[in-house]
């Protein structure tokens, strides 16, 4: 009998309760383990060779948070962060949490309109954002039509500096973080719906340092980590929250170089690695140099995508031993969903003769697997959608009604097709939503399928995700011409080109068909038009 699960018989399969209850919010706690592991490494800083103890770490974010206050900061204003990985880019962050502020980021690698909608959809009163994406972000202010403060991580002859927060302040020494309750929203993230309209998840204090304790009980974090997303993405909030609350270090560095992070594993003796499965595949194709330590390297969990069993047996290979893992999460939860534990045996040993598993069951979360048009249970090895029941579920959508993201019964709807098996390990099939996610950027299939449906040629269109071993999905378009007209494939993957971000691009290329599959009310069956292509009948 599994200790961790039980069904009762109903196709419930439910965990037992994290034993974990915050004292406080995540400033709260940030504030408790930062002076608890004050001689400790907190961040190792890959472009300048720096090292950050949680003593400095804590005097930089006390100075900013005393100097928030100056600038007349309530609990009732929103702070946003643009940014890349670099030595302050959590200074802001954690002395937002230590006054209860809500914070929000954006990636510096957004288009104009996607940064000006989510800023009009947040409105912030301060932006702390790296000199490189200073123009987007005026820019995107500008177009928003809103009012913000901008300081620069960096010179800037136009705005405040960030390092005036850093200037020394009488009252640091007695400075005590604001006791949040828990259940408030702590953070912000940006996630794209199904409709291609990016909507904000409000995560609150309570979920995000559970699921930091889960990654920490489950032998993720450990003695030094590395990974490489912004806190843009869940799983920076989620490895910073878990490093900090376990007194252990984090490497630094601005992006990702398949040559350069041999190297950082080998000097930094990294023990833990998180990488999108976009990076380990860049990893693959490099190979590994000569010379190279990586004993350190306990566990490498890919996430974020799609990673197959192929690529992942090679990392294995790679990284001789080295737990290889893929885990599977969402931002409405708070990052992780399932993964193996390190810390068990058994568990070890089910990821290494199940390879193609997402991992299982953790502690928190009660699970169902859901036909779709029955809404019946479904038990082990039959495929529906993933529906969970936690603690660890989001607040809502900031300003936006969230209840078509539950059933009538208060489970949260991944949108996930699923099946476990008898060890309750679990697999991912594919999606119901409609988004697709080339790398780690979800794709919204409705704003490419307006841009194909104003051409002249074209009468609907529909855009699809097609398989890819490393990117994910590669977005193909479906398309019925109107009558008379005459276009090539290539002539409109160049017409999409011309008008979107690299990464959304039709790199699966165009088919043509004269009519869609459409269901009883007018809606075109997407999922049966993606199998026809797949096997051949398109």
């Amino acid at each position: 009998m599994d200790s961790l699960v039980s069904d009762d018989n109903d196709n419930i399969i439910r965990t037992q309760p994290l034993e974990y209850e915050p004292n406080g919010g995540l400033g709260y706690e940030f504030f408790r383990a930062m002076k608890f592991y004050k001689s400790n490494v907190s961040q190792y800083i890959v472009e300048t060779g720096e090292k950050d103890t949680f003593r400095e770490l804590l005097k930089r974010c006390i100075r900013t948070a005393l100097n928030m206050k100056l600038e007349g900061l309530t609990e009732n204003d929103l702070v946003c962060l643009c940014s890349y990985n670099q030595k302050d880019i959590c200074t802001p962050f954690i002395a937002s949490m230590f006054l209860g502020l809500k914070v929000t980021s954006l990636d510096p690698s957004l288009s104009l309109a996607d940064t000006a909608y989510l800023l009009k959809q947040v409105k912030p009163t301060i932006i702390f954002v790296v000199p490189e994406a200073l123009d987007l972000i005026e820019n995107s202010i500008e177009q928003a039509e809103i009012t913000c403060k901008i300081v620069v991580f960096g010179p800037s002859d136009t705005h405040q500096q960030f390092e005036e927060f850093l200037i020394p302040n009488s009252e640091e020494h007695d400075f005590r973080p604001v006791i949040v309750p828990p259940e408030e929203t702590a953070v912000i993230f940006f996630s794209s719906g199904t409709t291609g309209l990016p909507k904000g998840i409000c995560q609150s204090h309570y979920a995000l340092l559970a699921q930091a304790v889960n990654v920490i009980n489950y032998g993720a974090v450990t003695s030094v980590s590395l990974y490489y997303s912004s806190l843009y993405w869940i799983s920076a909030v989620l490895f910073l929250t878990a490093t900090i609350l376990s007194g252990t270090a984090r490497v630094i560095c601005k992006s990702f170089d398949p040559t350069q992070i041999w190297k950082i594993l080998d000097k930094y003796k990294v023990s833990f690695a998180f990488l999108a499965p976009s990076q380990a595949s860049e990893m693959l194709k490099v190979g590994r140099p000569d010379n190279v330590d990586t004993s350190s390297l306990l566990c490498v969990l890919t996430g974020g995508g799609v990673f197959s069993e192929k690529q992942l047996l090679a990392l294995r290979d790679l990284l001789p031993g080295t737990y290889i893992s893929q885990g599977y999460g969402q931002t409405e939860v708070a990052g992780v969903l399932t993964c193996f534990n390190m810390n068990d045996v058994k568990d070890t040993l089910r990821l290494h003769y199940k390879p193609s598993s997402c991992g299982r069951p953790i502690h928190g979360i009660w699970y169902k697997i859901v036909d779709v048009e029955t809404e019946q249970n479904l038990g082990p090895n039959e495929q529906g959608e993933l529906r969970v029941k936690t603690k660890y579920a989001m607040n809502g959508y900031y300003n936006l009604d969230s209840s078509e993201s539950f059933d009538t019964d208060g489970w949260l709807k991944t949108g996930d097709i699923v099946y476990y098996d008898e060890d309750h390990c679990f697999y991912v099939v594919d999606r119901i939503k409609e988004m697709l996610k080339y790398k780690s950027w979800h794709i919204a299939p409705a704003m490419l399928e307006d841009i194909l449906n104003n051409h002249p040629a074209i009468k609907r269109s529909v855009v699809i995700g097609i398989p890819d071993e490393e990117d994910g999905d590669h977005p193909m378009a479906v398309v019925i011409l109107n009558p008379g007209s005459e276009i090539t494939s290539e002539e409109i993957e160049a017409y999409v080109a011309e008008r979107v971000q690299d990464r959304q691009k039709l790199r699966a290329g165009v088919k043509f068909v004269t009519s869609f599959p459409i269901t009883p009310s007018g809606k075109i069956k997407r999922r049966e038009i993606k199998q026809m292509v797949l096997t051949g009948q398109i």
